[in-house]
């Protein structure tokens, strides 16, 4: 009756626990690897932020071509004045000017002699006049030292290492999303560890609880037992919790809301293109964005230099004038002005020279972090090599650690059961037994992560070379 009660007990417990995981489960939407990466690619504000490069660079472009395009300008201007000469040029403009504005009533007809020294009032203290300018001006810039060139050929360049650091930057997504993914199926494989720990916990203490009433332990072993089961739950609770903390992960670089369920399907495993460390580090020299994307901004400041250096050289601009000019805002009193317009600055101090030093510099700086980058790209490749050797090494002592921690632990049990062997013993061997399957799971998370990272370095981390 007893062993009945239990059994009811065990039955409704297990039947509440799963009618409280069904909604979970049903609730959560499942990604495989590709729609995680997808989901990250349209969704991550890095790529929205990468995007945003490559239009300013763009923009750099259309504005450097722009600018061997006329520029044209409409201006409306509105003056009052009575200055002598301002009235006179305003009256000049409108087609006004008469001999009245030069004191033609205050010469002196009958005595010619004397109008030397006579100052005409009419012309040097005229009433305030009035004058609206409209004004439409082309200017059409012809050469300009090579300043245009140069801007176009630097924005092409720019645009080239944007959209270089734009497959960087969906290359490093994926690894990253690839590490929180792998590490979804690591933790649930801790998780399972953890809770076959619990269930072995749980049978040591029934054990032990027997053999205390046999009188075969005494009842401190009973106690150390509930200590080992205790231990086990609270394992099992932080395997758990490292299970949460990867989907948080997961659904942060796939910018999902984080109240939404997500659930992963099947593991990846992954391969590398080839198994040696130097093919791997002439694919990393020559195919990794994130270096290329640099190669592509240190070139692109030569042309900044030829930039500062046109100003060395003559400008020429053609520029075509319309006027109007008139009392009142109308099109009246046309007038039109070409000029061609050539300029070489003489000497500006050293200011052109300095521009010029300091493209220079910069140009050497880019330089120099490429070859920076070239260094550490090369001791990143040789440094995860080494480490997936060690790693895959540990993988196969790792195997052999469990198969060889099974068995010792299967003798325990039996010596323990016979009364032969302690339960410290016991527990000690449990404990080296879950450390051999943890440590399996966590070997084989290192090996899939150092490859990813390879394929990273390499440039072939992308969902479609997967």
């Amino acid at each position: 009756m007893k062993q009945q009660k239990m059994v009811k007990r065990k039955l409704t417990a297990w039947i509440i626990a799963l009618s409280a995981s069904m909604p979970l489960a049903a609730n959560a939407q499942e990604y495989d690897f590709k729609a995680c990466v997808e989901t990250a690619l349209n969704q991550n504000p890095e790529m929205s932020a990468s995007a945003a490069r490559i239009e300013q660079a763009e923009g750099a472009l259309t504005k450097a071509e722009s600018s061997r395009l006329p520029q044209i300008t409409l201006s409306v201007t509105g003056s009052n004045s009575d200055n002598a000469l301002n009235v006179f040029g305003m009256k000049l403009q409108q087609r006004q000017a008469t001999f009245g504005d030069f004191g033609i009533n205050q010469f002196p007809f009958a005595d010619p002699a004397s109008s030397s020294n006579i100052a005409p009032s009419d012309l040097n203290n005229p009433q305030a006049h009035t004058d609206f300018n409209t004004r439409i001006e082309m200017l059409i810039p012809v050469w300009n030292g090579g300043k245009i060139s140069s801007y176009e050929d630097q924005a092409k360049a720019m645009i080239n290492a944007a959209k270089k650091g734009d497959l960087a930057v969906q290359q490093f997504l994926t690894y990253n999303v690839y590490q929180a993914y792998e590490a979804v199926h690591a933790a649930r494989s801790f998780v399972k560890v953890a809770e076959q720990a619990v269930q072995t916990a749980d049978s040591y203490v029934k054990t032990t609880s027997n053999l205390v009433e046999q009188g075969i332990v005494v009842r401190s072993e009973f106690l150390s037992a509930k200590v080992n089961q205790s231990s086990a739950q609270v394992a099992l609770l932080k395997a758990k919790g490292q299970e949460e903390i990867a989907l948080d992960t997961l659904k942060m670089l796939m910018n999902v809301d984080a109240s939404t369920k997500v659930d992963v399907a099947n593991r990846v495993d992954l391969e590398l293109p080839v198994d040696n460390a130097e093919e791997l580090l002439g694919m990393a020299l020559n195919g990794n964005y994130e270096l290329d994307a640099k190669r592509k901004q240190a070139a692109s400041t030569s042309f900044s230099v030829e930039a500062a250096r046109a100003d060395y050289y003559p400008s020429f601009n053609v520029m075509l004038r319309q006027d109007w000019n008139d009392e009142s805002l109308a099109l009246n009193n046309g007038s039109y002005t070409i000029a061609g317009v050539v300029s070489w600055k003489i000497t500006d101090f050293g200011v052109t020279r300095g521009s010029v030093d300091m493209a220079n510099a910069s140009a050497a700086e880019k330089k120099a972090a490429v070859k920076s980058q070239e260094n550490t790209l090369r001791l990143d490749v040789l440094t995860s090599w080494r480490k997936l050797q060690i790693a895959k090494k540990q993988v196969q002592s790792n195997v052999l650690a469990v198969q060889q921690a099974t068995e010792a632990q299967s003798l325990i049990m039996k010596r323990y059961k016979n009364g032969v062997s302690t339960i410290t013993e016991v527990l000690a061997g449990e404990t080296q037994l879950d450390r051999a399957r943890a440590d399996l799971v966590s070997s084989r998370y290192d090996v899939n992560v150092l490859k990813a990272k390879l394929l990273l370095l390499t440039g072939r981390m992308d969902i479609a070379r997967i």
